[in-house]
């Protein structure tokens, strides 16, 4: 199973390589969006298999995110089949490993399409030059702009952090006032406060201001990705200054191909109407569609089947098919989590044909763990295999246990 662990700005670096190798970036994979919210979500990271996995809740519900890297190089079938439990919900799938894995695990996936979360990715050369008639409006909104306001240009820095989130917070009241996921709208207040509280600690950060009579009037702010790719994590404008949003994602566009940005991810629009509109009249080189995954292995897929009942404070468990090193390595924690405060437990193993060395070591760590908690475990309808292997290993000795009624010595 997958280590899932804490973790700081120090592994910054680390997770950074892992993002980079993938074909495509979600926003929601954006390194200081992640820090930023995983203490609300307590979201988990793990190294495993060449590949960065999360974990985290969300409405009281455990989800994983997309394991980044790169995906074209792994054995999907055999990294799920060892590390990823039955009924794991994946949430943000991009839709280049979805297709990965449509293909290698099958029906072993149920997907749902996530439209409010999808990313508009910009081609910045198109967005910079406003060339033909779907950029009309937007040509015509800057030019209304630089033509009615004087104005200048300023990279944010520590010395404006003040002026810049007093400015967002009153940007951010007006906008709660027209859109539908306050609560959402919040999160990215938060993110935004902890974005230039920790500047110094991401040093991939990047955003300007735009003023008109010395006060600020707009922002925008990036996360470099690579050499080539940026996430467009937030921007805001006062709407009283006609045409400055326009100007700014356009200005945003000129300033990173400056910087040999080529394209950037502008994150999803969370559903809301106004904003989905604007950002589609961007004219995004392609959608970024992500997913929902949850993984339901047949039992052929699986190889071992596990169920259980409960009566009070007695456990039944029943396992049946074949409990080898994979499935017994990816089942270990979901079969030990179902004895949890169990003072007797059951292991119905009428079904069970093979049992590895992996999944003997599980019936041993479920005795020890019903013992602490005060109680006995029995194993019943032990088939013949099964029972070999207690026989070698002396456990048959140890084990309350029975043969299983129609199997002959």
């Amino acid at each position: 199973m997958i280590n899932f662990g804490d973790f700081d700005f120090s592994d910054n670096e680390r997770y950074m390589d892992y993002l980079s190798r993938c074909i495509q970036i979600p926003s929601n994979a954006s390194p200081i969006m992640i820090l930023a919210g995983k203490d609300k979500a307590n979201t988990k990271r793990a190294y495993a298999e060449n590949l960065c996995w999360h974990k985290f809740t969300a409405d009281d519900m455990e989800l994983w995110g997309a394991p980044l890297g790169d995906w074209d190089e792994i054995d999907w079938k055999k990294v799920f089949k060892a590390h990823v439990p039955a009924g794991t919900v994946f949430n943000f799938v991009p839709e280049y490993l979805l297709k990965l894995w449509q293909r290698e695990l099958g029906e072993a996936i149920e997907v749902e399409d996530d439209r409010d979360m999808w990313d508009y990715v910009l081609d910045l050369n198109r967005l910079e030059s406003l060339t033909g008639k779907q950029f009309k409006r937007m040509r015509n909104a800057c030019n209304a702009f630089e033509k009615n306001y004087e104005y200048t240009v300023e990279e944010i820095t520590p010395e404006i952090f003040n002026e810049l989130w007093q400015f967002h917070v009153g940007a951010e009241k007006n906008l709660q006032e027209r859109v539908e996921h306050v609560e959402l709208a919040q999160d990215d207040s938060d993110a935004f406060l902890f974005a230039i509280e920790h500047w110094d600690d991401v040093k991939n950060l990047f955003g300007f201001v735009i003023r008109v009579d010395g006060r600020i009037v707009a922002y925008s702010l990036d996360e470099t990705i690579d050499e080539t790719h940026s996430i467009g994590l937030f921007a805001k404008a006062d709407y009283n200054i006609n045409g400055v949003n326009h100007f700014a994602y356009w200005y945003d566009a000129k300033v990173n191909l400056e910087r040999g940005i080529i394209t950037e991810n502008l994150m999803d629009d969370a559903g809301e109407e106004n904003l989905r509109f604007f950002k589609e009249h961007l004219y995004p080189l392609v959608m970024l569609k992500k997913y929902v995954v949850v993984y339901n292995p047949s039992e052929q897929v699986r190889d071992v089947n596990i169920s259980s009942t409960r009566d009070g404070d007695h456990v039944t468990v029943k396992l049946s098919g074949k409990l080898n090193t994979d499935t017994a390595n990816a089942t270990k924690d979901e079969i030990l989590s179902l004895l949890d405060g169990a003072k007797n437990a059951t292991f119905d193993l009428n079904g069970l044909e093979y049992i590895a060395s992996a999944g003997l070591r599980i019936l041993i760590a479920a005795m020890k763990k019903v013992r602490a908690q005060g109680g006995t475990i029995t194993l019943k309808n032990v088939g013949k295999q099964v029972m070999e292997v207690l026989d070698m290993t002396g456990f048959a000795q140890i084990f309350n246990l029975t043969w299983r009624p129609n199997i002959k010595s």
